[in-house]
């Protein structure tokens, strides 16, 4: 199996749309769907919890232009999956947990190359 580099992995509007939503989202999921390789898609899920102790707002309007301290951590999870999910969990502005689903086919293990996922 060819090993995957970040560049193959990520498309810079990818990179700049998880980069965004690390920086910006306050409670809620990020759901990387990967397949052949690749990111294809991004779920992001936000919710709003208003409390006595959310009192400064959910607007964020200047999002840092630099790397997000995990973006590192996130492209390492991604390296060598071939088809899953990485979901990433943000609690309070920052990344509370992040999860990883391999997916692979039966035929995989038995020598028989099938047509994907």
């Amino acid at each position: 199996m060819e090993k995957l580099t970040p560049k193959k992995l990520l498309l810079p509007q990818v990179m700049e749309l998880i980069r965004h939503s690390l920086h910006t989202v306050q409670y809620g999921h990020l759901i990387l769907t990967i397949q052949d390789g690749c990111v294809i898609k991004m779920e992001r899920t936000e919710r709003f919890i208003f409390s006595s102790k959310n009192k400064a707002g959910y607007i964020i309007r200047d999002v840092p232009a630099g790397q997000h301290s995990l973006q590192s951590k996130i492209i390492a999870q991604l390296q060598g999956l071939m088809y899953g999910q990485l979901i990433i969990r943000i609690e309070d502005g920052k990344v509370d947990q992040i999860e990883k689903t391999e997916k692979r086919r039966i035929n995989e293990y038995e020598g028989i190359h099938g047509d994907g996922i």
